[in-house]
């Protein structure tokens, strides 16, 4: 997708009631305000069907096209297929979205003009849409459902369904309701259950905790409560094996006797009853984002992480030290109001993150992830030893032998008697030699 995604993920409430949006679907053709500013408006081409409109949390399905104001297309779905996303959560193109997807019928086609304030800001989205630019899009809401798929890779194996919506009122002057995100703190309570046998597997009743720095919380927690408004319950059905995958990431000594018997029971059968998590969001509180500091604040804040990360890989958390290394390296992404000097160590910094983020890909057999991730790495040192021989090392993995050897002769090209490219080769010439067998 061409869209940038917002800083941090903001979301409104329902701004009509149901007779107003009723009596706005008797506005074809005419311009309708949805915020007191000015800063969205829209024109209905073609009404939606039914009574019902889409809140936060439901999985919706649209397409859009974007334009600036001079009609040059920035965006275009029906071009591929329809996007699909959760109402008020990250994956929002724009804030503006928020708006103008509620004010929808099933259905409906309109046209949404949406000023900077609820688009691209001060920034702008690359060379596509300048800064301070309004946007005008045409939205078709194909349809929404309750029951919203958060799981990453929307294979329907993370099902959520909001039995309560959020107490928070907003309006369109205070920016809407942000969710939880990577490092917030939160008051939370969640039953987690398992359906076969109705035995509670853990229980937290106002349970405070910071997102990504807890090693009793699973993922898959903080991933529900990053879809989740402040006041909000909800009911979420997750797959057994994904359930197992999630305890898996975390080091097996580290869990409770109940779940290394469920991890155990995994590797006999398979399970197809469901992990169901009833959950409740009380609070949360956002940590200072990145673009709250000072420059000269941002290196500390990438060290103070770069350290923490240290802590969790020392610790067997890969997966927790992952997303430290991550949340450095985004201090780092800057390079403005700096002397050479200090752009060289903030290159060293990044290296030295994106490095030690392989080394827990590796553990973790996070093949394809270790080659995204050595190829950042050599963008930024071509030379760079240990990615070259970790690339190599997740060729081998995956059955490219070819490319591992050319891995592996670059190493030698800078390192001649590199064991760990050595030994790398001998390892390929036998499974080489098996192979021709």
């Amino acid at each position: 997708m061409l869209y940038r995604k917002s800083k941090t993920a903001t979301t409104t409430t329902n701004i009509f009631n149901n007779e107003e949006k009723n009596s706005i679907e008797n506005e074809i053709n005419k311009t309708i305000k949805l915020t007191t500013d000015n800063g969205i408006s829209k024109i209905i081409k073609t009404s939606g069907n039914g009574t019902n409109f889409p809140f936060d949390g439901d999985q919706v399905y649209i397409h859009f096209i974007g334009k600036t104001i001079d009609g040059t297309i920035f965006e275009n779905t029906r071009e591929k297929s329809s996007f699909s996303f959760i109402l008020g959560s990250p994956e929002e193109p724009i804030k503006g979205f928020n708006y103008a997807i509620k004010s929808m019928k099933k259905g409906e086609i309109s046209t949404f003009t949406i000023r900077a304030k609820y688009a691209y800001g001060s920034v702008g989205n690359g060379d596509l849409v300048p800064p301070n630019a309004t946007c005008i899009y045409e939205i078709e809401l194909i349809s929404f459902n309750n029951n919203c798929d958060i799981s990453t890779e929307k294979d329907g194996s993370i099902l959520k369904k909001i039995l309560t919506n959020s107490i928070e009122t907003n309006n369109d002057n205070n920016n809407g309701q942000q969710l939880p995100k990577y490092e917030s703190k939160v008051l939370a309570s969640f039953n987690i259950i398992n359906s076969e046998n109705k035995e509670i597997l853990d229980k937290r009743d106002k349970y405070s905790f910071k997102i990504g720095e807890d090693t009793a919380i699973l993922d898959l927690i903080e991933l529900i409560i990053e879809t989740m408004q402040k006041g909000e319950t909800s009911r979420v059905e997750i797959n057994y094996i994904k359930f197992i995958e999630s305890l898996k990431r975390k080091p097996i000594e580290s869990l409770p006797k109940h779940y290394k018997d469920l991890i155990k029971q995994s590797e006999i059968s398979t399970s197809t009853d469901k992990i169901i998590v009833e959950i409740t969001l009380h609070d949360f509180q956002l940590e200072k984002d990145k673009y709250q500091y000072r420059v000269d604040e941002l290196i500390e804040q990438g060290l103070k992480r770069k350290e923490e990360g240290n802590v969790y890989f020392k610790s067997k958390y890969y997966s927790m030290a992952i997303n430290k290394y991550k949340k450095a390296i985004e201090f780092y992404e800057f390079d403005y109001g700096l002397s050479n000097e200090e752009k060289e160590k903030i290159k060293e910094l990044k290296v030295a993150c994106l490095s030690n983020q392989t080394v827990c890909l590796l553990v973790n057999k996070q093949w394809n992830q270790v080659l995204k991730n050595t190829l950042k790495v050599l963008e930024l040192d071509e030379k760079h030893i240990k990615s070259l021989n970790s690339r190599a090392k997740a060729y081998r993995e995956l059955g490219k032998l070819d490319y591992a050897m050319l891995e592996l002769q670059r190493v030698l090209k800078i390192d001649s008697r590199n064991k760990d490219a050595i030994n790398e080769i001998n390892e390929i010439n036998k499974l080489k030699e098996i192979k021709k067998k």
